[in-house]
């Protein structure tokens, strides 16, 4: 069982530092409109920029519990799905981002899985789960989730978004 109480006064203001990054992500990229063609269109640029840097990933893009767009590259497991299903479940289970959720829990001296509400096996605290929100409305439409990039899929899934967005109608 991990401590999760006696960070340093260092460590604490770079969790806050953090976390104040991600949810300025969150409240920064918003889509004007997302349906079945934005999904398309925006996982087929994660999914190559993905191929170009060699990430062996999976890609889902959910509304609801309806599937938009779901890919897997070569090096993928059966495991990664698993990673789906929870980094997806937590977005909509908190509204949040997952690595806004494990920030969060960091920051406030929590560990995440001993939460007493918290099913291990269903959600998670690691990056690469990101919400969908559009223009005029604050509710989740939606999700990203991202497997494979060990550590980078919250990064990687706002710098696609960003870049999506600068073209986005």
């Amino acid at each position: 069982m991990a401590d999760y109480t006696n960070f340093s006064a260092e460590q604490k203001a770079e969790f806050e530092r953090r976390l104040n990054i991600v949810i300025a992500e969150e409240e920064e990229l918003i889509f004007p409109r997302f349906d079945s063609e934005t999904a398309w269109d925006i996982g087929h640029l994660i999914i190559e920029e993905g191929k170009k840097r060699g990430y062996k990933m999976a890609l889902r893009i959910s509304m609801g519990e309806q599937i938009l767009f779901q890919y897997s590259l070569p090096g993928t497991k059966a495991g990664n799905e698993v990673w789906l299903n929870r980094k997806t479940r937590t977005v909509y289970e908190f509204g949040e981002s997952t690595e806004k959720v494990g920030l969060y829990h960091a920051y406030m001296g929590r560990d995440f899985y001993e939460t007493p509400w918290i099913d291990p096996f269903t959600v998670t605290k690691h990056g690469g789960g990101f919400p969908i929100r559009v223009q005029n409305s604050s509710a989740v439409i939606g999700a990203f989730a991202m497997s494979g990039a060990h550590g980078a899929e919250h990064g990687f899934i706002v710098e696609m978004i960003r870049e999506f967005l600068k073209t986005a109608k």
